[in-house]
């Protein structure tokens, strides 16, 4: 994961009193209740800059 993705994201959770083994566990509740991501990726969206392009897109998917 890049570390500077993981830094913003953990201070923010901080912020919201959620620890990032809670928010990992939501997260995965979600996609097992819907059967999907619980959001959407589109074109255009604003993570656009961070999901330019397809081989990113591959990457982070990898990730999880």
């Amino acid at each position: 994961m890049d570390p500077e993705l993981k830094r913003q994201a953990e201070a923010i959770l901080a912020e919201i009193g959620l620890k990032p083994k809670a928010a990992l566990e939501l997260f995965y509740k979600q996609i097992i209740k819907l059967r999907a991501i619980p959001f959407s990726i589109q074109p255009d969206s604003p993570e656009d800059g961070l999901l330019s392009s397809a081989a990113r897109r591959n990457k982070l998917a990898d990730e999880f």
